[in-house]
């Protein structure tokens, strides 16, 4: 008997005799690629003990378990040798009235979750295994630890846009011991090039017809054996693409592990995702919005140029893009093959720096899921709840039977208070809304268990367990491993961490989650918004003006004996305050307090802005010279500086606007002169807008905003959709628009951000720039 450690990409299920047979692929740094196959396995759900039904009709075997609902009715579970027949049995049931209890839940996902695996496995394999192949029948798993690195391939197409044709498919791959880039090119006449790209260090593979180019790239890929597939928008374009053309070719699309067949999958949340047995696809942009990655514009160009400071070899857009990818395809094919692999490699170079990858497999280690289910954070609290409900003797219902009451209260935001104010001090709670759960108990079975050793919010007066509870003790152990993840450096850990936690309000309080219960996410905000505000009352007690608060932080204004040693007297606040709340919840609850404020940053000015047109503040949105170690920094927050559907010229002109309140200046002449710039022609460089088209063009039916005029002018558009106004409407900058719409820049984008401010000064824009108007004519 040897032992071994994996770490778990994907798998697949397929009928097999006695049983289902579930094969999960992954990578051991001992092995390298193997499979664990496990036959027989059976489909389960649940249903009451008392409810009659025929076995032999259903085909399934019934078993009394010592487990009950929640209604705290005794249960049988029913096993199926597939799930076609669990699925039939399910229908046949819910038809008749019996009630199903976690009928939705996949034998894939109960195989993991009821063995606690996550991520990476210990597994034993008996010495009359294979080997060779490195496939293990039935061994016995159990949680492992492992770091291994994976290999990782990027890959990129090109193709006719007007002839639908595949031009080349551009490869790179890495991974432990491995480093090769080839260009795959259908290309007649191209084969004398090859010599040219091997000097310049990668390789040229021509081919006269699209049926053997795609030939020729599933059978490297399968030589090489890569553990990822990475790309930008590689899943809903190159594979589709891909898989589109080998069925026009009648070609299996063979992009799995041991010859399995690829494909793409429309999402029900929208878009599309890749299935492919033994590998895991990554998208660069949804992996990094998911790690809370911020860019203005999502394209490849744009983020390798914030990222990597180098971009594609093709730097223009639409039409001009397009008739150059044409033009080299007819008359400079290396030139071309180049430009493919220049995207590939940029893909590479993106997911080295971030640590996508790495991220990917921490979340999977957190979360029980594997690597291309990463997000689904309704599945993964299924995969923390169930196993851990089932020791405690309940079962849940399904998630079709969940009956949505109402939706959460939202987190307490105070008032703003417009004005320009001088030292004023950020206190955040941190993780707020886990701390919450923790301290308090909250969570389904504690809710379940109220009865029992009762505890009741401070707000709301929701019911739940003092004893009796396991959300909040995993909540412990996640905080306590994501304190030694950042002693030890481990960024990808901690974020993980953090997204996972993050992800537990909002999922307990969705009702496509089969825990959900009005209870559980009003519990938590609730409380949420009496802790801001006991907070504030004990600020306001020693003196000290809350500006403004949002959920859990508070801007505290610091009074003049303060300001000599602002940032130890704000440190000491958060202390006081934690202080006192250790021993307000310890006397009027009897709770150990997990609640943590933390000085968060300082402002030595700091503006709230009012509502346009209205004297009140307008929330979620301020400004103020932050200070970092002496060093006075400007810093928006809800501005249009930060919003990337703003023009270039609406980002400076507020930068420049505030640096210049900041410094105690009247802007007047300052605007006066900017206006008269943009009138003039000055700033046309600044006018592009940039809005992502969130839906194909021809489902934009009811309305066509600007964005969306402007792309249907374009031959092809997809992304991001830059424009300018012009006096005719938006055009899109790759027809090089002109005449653009000067009244509108100035009334749309300079005007609401100067009368934000010109407030202080007893101004406002209108007044302020009709001299200019008055002047160009």
């Amino acid at each position: 008997m040897a032992a071994y450690q994996a770490f778990l990409l994907s798998a697949v299920q397929a009928p097999g005799p006695g049983g289902v047979v579930l094969r999960l692929f992954g990578r051991s740094p001992e092995l390298g690629p193997v499979e664990l196959r496990f036959e027989q396995q059976s489909a389960v759900f649940f249903v009451p003990r008392r409810a009659q039904l025929d076995q032999r009709a259903l085909r399934c075997r019934r078993k009394a378990v010592e487990l009950k609902s929640f209604d705290g009715e005794s249960v049988d579970a029913l096993y199926f040798q597939s799930e076609g027949d669990l699925r039939r049995a399910r229908a046949i049931l819910r038809e008749a009235g019996v009630q199903c209890l976690e009928d939705d839940v996949s034998l894939l996902d109960r195989f993991l979750m009821e063995r606690f695996l996550c991520g990476a496995v210990s597994f034993e394999a008996e010495e009359g295994d294979d080997l060779g192949r490195r496939v293990f029948l039935n061994p016995r798993l159990k949680p492992g630890r492992v770091r291994t690195a994976l290999s990782a391939l990027s890959l990129d197409i090109e193709t006719g846009v007007k002839s639908g044709a595949l031009y080349s498919i551009a490869v790179d791959l890495r991974g432990p011991q491995q480093k090769q880039k080839v260009v795959f090119l259908q290309r007649s006449g191209a084969a004398p090039l090859s010599a040219s790209a091997r000097n310049e260090g990668f390789e040229l593979q021509c081919f006269e017809d699209e049926r053997s180019c795609l030939a020729a790239f599933l059978q490297w890929t399968a030589e090489r054996d890569p553990d990822l597939l990475i790309g930008w928008n590689v899943v809903g374009f190159d594979l589709r693409f891909l898989e589109a053309k080998c069925r026009a070719h009648s070609l299996p699309f063979r992009l799995g592990r041991d010859g399995l067949t690829a494909e793409v999958r429309p999402r029900t949340s929208g878009g599309d995702r890749a299935a492919i047995p033994g590998r895991v696809c990554i998208d660069g942009p949804l992996a990094l919005r998911a790690a809370f990655y911020n860019f203005e514009d999502l394209s490849l160009d744009s983020v390798a140029h914030e990222l990597l400071g180098e971009g594609k070899l093709i730097s223009s857009g639409g039409s001009d893009k397009i008739a150059e990818i044409e033009r080299l395809y007819a008359e400079d094919p290396l030139q071309l093959a180049r430009y493919n692999l220049r995207d590939a490699e940029l893909v590479q170079e993106i997911f080295a720096k971030t640590g996508l990858a790495e991220l990917t497999m921490r979340r999977s280690e957190i979360s029980g899921l594997l690597m291309g289910d990463i997000g689904q954070s309704v599945r993964a609290f299924d995969f923390f709840m169930l196993p851990r409900l089932h020791r405690k003797g309940y079962v849940a219902i399904s998630q079709q039977d969940v009956r949505f009451s109402q939706s959460a209260p939202g987190g307490r935001v105070l008032q703003p208070v417009p004005g320009l104010y001088q030292q004023v001090v950020a206190l955040d709670f941190r993780s707020l809304y886990p701390s919450i759960i923790r301290t308090f108990h909250i969570d389904p079975y504690s809710l379940l268990m109220r009865d029992h050793d009762p505890l009741s919010t401070p707000a709301g007066d929701r019911r739940f367990s003092r004893s009796e509870h396991l959300l909040p003790d995993f909540i412990g152990e996640l905080f306590e491993l994501r304190a030694a993840a950042r002693r030890e450096g481990d960024e990808h850990l901690s974020m993980a961490i953090k997204i996972l936690m993050n992800s537990f309000y909002g999922v307990m309080g969705s009702p496509g989650c089969r825990f959900y219960h009005a209870d559980l996410p009003n519990a938590i905000t609730l409380t949420g918004q009496w802790l801001l505000t006991e907070c504030v009352a004990w600020l306001e007690e020693r003196g000290y003006r809350t500006l403004y608060g949002d959920t859990d932080s508070l801007f505290v204004q610091l009074r003049p004996e303060d300001e000599a040693a602002a940032d130890q007297r704000a440190q000491q606040l958060a202390d006081e305050l934690n202080e006192y709340w250790q021993r307000r919840l310890a006397d009027e609850f009897q709770l150990t307090s997990y609640l943590k404020l933390q000085f968060e940053r300082r402002f030595s000015k700091f503006f709230l802005p009012p509502m346009r047109g209205q004297e009140k503040g307008a929330r979620k949105r301020y400004a103020g010279l932050r200070v970092d170690a002496g060093v006075e920094t400007l810093h928006f927050t809800g501005m249009e500086v930060v919003r990337s559907d703003w023009t270039e010229l609406a980002r400076e002109f507020q930068r420049e606007l505030y640096a210049r309140v900041f410094r105690g200046e009247d802007p007047s002449d300052w605007i006066r002169a900017v206006v008269g710039e943009v009138r003039l022609g000055q700033r046309d460089t600044q006018l592009v807008y940039r809005k992502r088209l969130r839906k194909p063009l021809a489902e934009y039916t009811q309305s066509a905003p600007p964005h969306v005029q402007a792309a249907r002018m374009l031959p092809q558009a997809r992304g991001v959709v830059r424009y300018v106004v012009t006096r005719e409407g938006p055009v899109p900058v790759e027809l090089k628009p002109q005449s653009p719409d000067y009244d509108h820049y100035v009334d749309k984008q300079l005007a609401p951000i100067a009368d934000g401010a010109l407030w202080l000064f007893g101004k406002d824009f209108e007044s302020l720039v009709s001299s200019v108007q008055l002047s160009l004519f």
